[in-house]
């Protein structure tokens, strides 16, 4: 199997296995994976940043993430994640800017789904926007954050 196909493969997993995308068909979960596109960031970099609008949904392919929130003057570690998890979906929700900013904590790999990508794929589907919006409030209120 080729490496682009193996790259197809475990991310068609991936996203099988994440809880909005489950109801997906196979054909708009292929092309769900067809929008995506790969980057990779240097350890310290700042993929969102608290404030910013939220423009993407990020899939973390390889390496690690720290999740910060500006309480005060101060700020805060509110989630530590990894390969196979992902973040993002909460602004484009709720449309609001993200509230938390996150910083790799090394090389890491992402695959990155564009709002308007994510609106047009996965909002047209009312399933999935309905677990959507239900897992958006309880991570919401489990870890006080929503990037």
């Amino acid at each position: 199997m080729s490496d682009a196909a193996s790259t197809f493969n475990r991310l068609r997993s991936v996203l099988q296995n994440t809880y909005f995308f489950q109801s997906l068909k196979l054909n708009e979960l292929d092309e769900l994976i067809g929008h995506l596109r790969m980057v990779r960031v240097q350890k310290g970099y700042e993929i969102v940043k608290q404030g910013d609008p939220g423009d993407a949904f990020y899939l973390i392919a390889a390496g690690k993430v720290s999740v910060w929130m500006k309480k005060g003057f101060g700020k805060s570690k509110v989630a530590d994640l990894g390969p196979d998890e992902f973040f993002g979906e909460m602004a484009l929700l709720s449309n609001e800017t993200r509230n938390a900013t996150v910083v790799a904590e090394e090389v890491v790999e992402l695959f990155i789904l564009q709002k308007y990508d994510f609106e047009k794929i996965l909002m047209k589907n009312p399933v999935i926007m309905e677990q959507l919006k239900k897992s958006f409030q309880e991570r919401a209120e489990k870890n006080k954050f929503g990037v």
